[in-house]
């Protein structure tokens, strides 16, 4: 028998089948159905949504049989308000929407920003869950008082396929309503809010089996009806558990779309300190476990913007990035990418009449990695962990010279994942815990790795001094001249 993991991503949705051995077996993957509105907002249908998850999971089914358990784990914060029949009363807004950029300005007049942080881990934006919802109940008033649930992407897929409603601490973490702490929904916060705790589903371990595949769901995916169904979290943090980054003081390196960075914690750092660095902290999927987490809201995204902008493609990229690994720190000019607060735009600097799609290449896989490095650094020094190693994941895990430039910028050890898709197996190896496939997650197999492990080839100081004294400065200016 297998185990199968769904990953419900910003562009793709994934439907991945792995062995009781843990090793993967293969994938059906689409895009995310989508909608564009006016201002670069995004939104998702929740028929639609189903409709994609429920084909790709009948597409892998056909091919390696019914699976023992189904794991879900998705984007965060993006979700939909139910009906009492439990049919979706609105899209769902994408985590990345600003148009609930008002109504995250009103938590300013409600709380303290450095106590809202001490109680949820989360730093004021229109991205958590409790911003949409309001969004929902100034901006779609009949949806809003029609509803009497709201659930997340992964929450609502199971839902779907159990008929119970279920969430993780790490998918709760970033609603902006669960006191991490305690790891219950967090009655003050819901109430400034305006939401009743009713409306949130109850809060499991993560991968904890929510219930048994209903017979419709199973005539639509090809599974058996009664396969235990979970749900298994937040996409990046399932991915760390997929990519057996489970020890602290070990990095786990997100790169898709956007790029997030954990480190595994035991206690939350829920400081002033840790606020000032614009870190973000929240309940893993492990038991008991927090992470703290850095990251930037386009890294992949930025080479796939700068393989558009240049009209080139696959083997283009490989050209390019061979010609890039030529190049010496700072030779191919300077890169800022998005960092939060900074606007929605990104610069290059520096560039020479000799500039070459190469040097373009270069500059953005060193902004993106100097940014990445550099908070990394600072969320060690504020917790006092040392740092033993980085394990990346995702689709940039694949760019050699980007793994190479992050040990280069590092000083430490770069290992990557050779396994394509780490959050659908760290939801399917979750919902085999719960299951009790495994005895527990230490009784996980591990996944397999890249044969080369990148080691620093430079002097770290270099990348550091090249962040300090040319990007810091050069971000400064593109602030003001914004």
């Amino acid at each position: 028998m297998t185990l199968l993991g769904v990953d419900i991503g910003t562009t793709h949705v994934k439907a991945c089948v792995y062995g009781e051995d843990g090793g993967f077996l293969g994938v059906h993957r689409c895009n995310t159905p989508s909608r564009r509105v006016p201002g670069g907002g995004v939104e998702y249908e929740g028929r639609e949504l189903e409709g994609v998850v429920f084909e790709a999971i009948r597409r892998v089914t056909r091919r390696f049989g019914p699976p023992r358990v189904i794991g879900v784990s998705s984007m965060a914060e993006a979700g939909f308000l139910l009906g009492s029949d439990g049919e979706p009363l609105a899209p769902a807004i994408s985590w990345f929407d600003g148009r609930p950029a008002p109504q995250a300005a009103r938590w300013e007049e409600r709380l303290d920003p450095p106590e809202l942080f001490g109680r949820m881990g989360l730093h004021l934006s229109p991205r958590p869950s409790a911003c949409k919802l309001e969004w929902h109940r100034d901006n779609a008033p009949e949806a809003w008082s029609g509803s009497d649930a709201w659930l997340g992407m992964a929450e609502y897929l199971v839902f779907r396929m159990t008929g119970e409603k279920r969430t993780d601490p790490s998918l709760a973490s970033r609603t902006m309503l669960f006191d991490i702490r305690r790891g219950v929904w967090d009655p003050e916060l819901c109430a400034l809010a305006g939401v009743s705790p009713e409306m949130l589903p109850p809060v499991c371990g993560s991968g904890a089996t929510a219930g048994g595949l209903r017979s419709p769901a199973a005539d639509a995916t090809g599974a058996l009806a009664g396969t235990p169904v979970a749900v298994c979290g937040h996409d990046h943090v399932c991915g760390s558990f997929g990519a057996g980054a489970v020890e602290p003081g070990e990095v786990a390196d997100s790169i898709g779309t956007a790029e997030g960075v954990l480190m595994l914690l035991r206690e939350p750092p829920l400081d002033e300190e840790v606020y000032d660095l614009n870190l973000s902290v929240g309940r893993h999927v492990l038991p008991e476990g927090f992470y703290l987490g850095t990251g930037l809201p386009e890294s992949g995204g930025a080479v796939e913007w700068l393989l558009r902008l240049l009209e080139g493609n696959e083997e283009d990229l490989a050209r390019w990035t061979g010609e890039a690994a030529a190049l010496a720190p700072g030779e191919g000019g300077v890169f800022l990418p998005l960092v939060r607060g900074s606007g929605d735009t990104v610069s290059f600097h520096a560039l020479g009449r000799e500039s070459r799609p190469a040097h373009l290449l270069r500059a953005v896989l060193e902004g993106l990695t100097l940014e990445v490095d550099a908070a990394l650094k600072r969320a060690a020094r504020a917790v006092e962990t040392g740092l033993t190693g980085i394990t990346v994941l995702g689709g940039g895990a694949r760019n050699d010279l980007w793994r190479q430039l992050k040990a280069d910028a590092s000083g430490m050890t770069v290992r990557a994942v050779s396994e394509p898709e780490c959050v659908a197996r760290g939801a399917a190896m979750l919902a085999g815990v719960g299951a009790g496939i495994f005895e527990d997650h230490g009784c996980v197999p591990a996944p397999e790795y890249e044969p080369r492990v990148h080691t620093p080839q430079g002097d770290p100081a270099s990348y550091e001094r090249l962040y300090y004294e040319v990007h810091r400065p050069l971000r400064g200016l593109a602030d003001a001249v914004r």
